[in-house]
């Protein structure tokens, strides 16, 4: 299982530096090139199917895992790669939250770093879709640092290089009335407009 894993992701990463160039943006320099500085909550905007092995490529070292639909995995072909890729899977017709402690054992046990998608499925090129509360909860729960990630999409493969910005690690402020529903909603409208924020930043520089 490991081997096979090793393999698919190499594979993944050569493919993506090859044929999809990324070229990565810090909105401030970090402290190690393409290496996150902990544990990290991700949350990455979706062009495409690609932007996880995209950003997976990008941070290597730290073995991201991606959140990826249930009844993705179920696919022939996808499904082989979602498995051998370290994904997660979310259930997004029932309210499972298997997914929720499942990130939670990879950063806190497991020291490793889970990537989420909050528009849930692929929006428009530099138009963002509102974002599921999914994201918000994680962090607040997890209480990891959140790195959000904005991929100039929709990515393709042979077109132009894909660009892509990285913000550097925050932490949700603390709730002052509790962990409700009104927090995580603030939380999520706060996340957007970062996103946005990042989009505008990495437009300024290409």
């Amino acid at each position: 299982m490991k081997t096979t894993t090793h393999i698919v992701e190499g594979l993944t990463a050569f493919l993506v530096k090859v044929l999809l160039r990324p070229k990565v943006y810090y909105v401030e320099p970090p402290k190690h090139l393409h290496k996150l500085d902990d544990p990290s909550l991700l949350i990455i905007n979706h062009t495409c199917h690609l932007d996880g092995p995209v950003v997976t490529t990008v941070f290597l070292k730290d073995k991201i895992h991606n959140l990826a639909a249930k009844d993705r995995f179920e696919q022939r072909g996808f499904g082989f790669f979602l498995r051998h890729t370290r994904c997660i899977p979310i259930d997004r017709q029932n309210a499972d939250l298997s997914w929720i402690h499942e990130s939670i054992k990879t950063i806190q046990q497991d020291k490793e770093s889970v990537a989420i998608f909050p528009e849930g499925r692929h929006g428009e090129h530099r138009k963002q879709l509102p974002f599921h509360p999914g994201a918000a909860m994680l962090a607040a729960v997890s209480q990891a640092p959140l790195v959000m990630v904005y991929i100039d999409g929709p990515i393709k493969i042979f077109g132009p290089r894909t660009r892509l910005i990285v913000s550097p690690p925050f932490h949700l402020a603390p709730p002052t009335n509790g962990m409700n529903s009104d927090y995580i909603n603030e939380q999520t409208e706060m996340l957007q407009q970062k996103m946005k924020e990042l989009m505008e930043e990495l437009v300024k520089r290409i």
